[in-house]
Parts: C-alpha cells; structure tokens; sequence
C-alpha cells in the first residue's frame, strides 16, 4: 500500500500505481506501431472501393470537426457582484441575443467553476477556524 501523508496525498517518490502500466498494453501498442502501415493499407483501399465506412474513419481522422466559431464579443460584468447576479447577466445577454449561445455556455461553465473553488476556499478557511479553535480548547 502506497504511503500518504495525513492529508491523504503520497509522500514524495512513492508511486500511486506501484505496479506500473499493465504489460498487455505495453506489447498492444508494440505491435499496433510496427503492424499499422497494413492496416492503413486495406482502410485506403477499401475507401478506394467504396466502402463509406471507411471513407467516414479517413475523414474523421484527417479533417477535424468544424465547431462554431464567433469573433469574440465585448461583455460588461461586474466581478464584484454576486455569482448569481454574474450568470443571470450572461443569461440576459444571450437571450438578448447580445452573445453567442455557446459564449454564453463558456462563461455561465467559468462562473459555476469560480462558484465551486470560492465554496472549497470557504471550507477550507472554515475547517481551519475549527482546528485552531480545538487545539485552543486542548491546550
């Protein structure tokens, strides 16, 4: 069993996969670097054939998929006002039609990203207040 400190995280140079990778994955990709050019082979040419599957792997493979792409927008928002009045903006620009839909996505992800590391931050400072207060008490 990996050692950890009281924290729960490893101690320095100990490993949390002792074990290491499994070796069947090891001698896999081996053999997929040296075999794959016949591979690559028959999927050209059963494209070269017809065969739309393959033609879909190739495509797939070589041209990524397009995503929506708008020029970026100017957003006013106040970082000092609270989480919840900060995505109800981003949900009035959007519905306004004043900011792209998936923009709006982004941002109302980074606000409820922001939420959950201030509540860790809170707890944290909270969990220390308690530790302080009961080494107090024990002394």
């Amino acid at each position: 069993m990996a050692k950890r400190d009281p924290k729960g995280r490893f101690q320095p140079g100990t490993s949390g996969n002792p074990s290491g990778r499994p070796r069947a994955a090891d001698e896999l990709r081996r053999r997929l670097e040296t075999g794959m050019t016949g591979a690559a082979d028959a999927v050209l040419a059963a494209a070269e054939n017809g065969d739309m599957a393959a033609c879909r792997l190739i495509l797939e493979r070589l041209l990524p998929a397009i995503r929506p792409a708008h020029a970026p927008v100017e957003f006013d928002i106040d970082p000092a006002a609270p989480l919840a009045d900060q995505g109800r903006a981003v949900l009035a620009a959007v519905a306004a039609g004043d900011l792209p839909p998936d923009q709006g996505r982004s941002l109302l992800d980074g606000i409820a990203s922001l939420a959950r590391i201030t509540e860790i931050d809170e707890l944290a400072a909270r969990i220390e207040k308690l530790e302080g207060m009961n080494d107090a008490m024990a002394n």
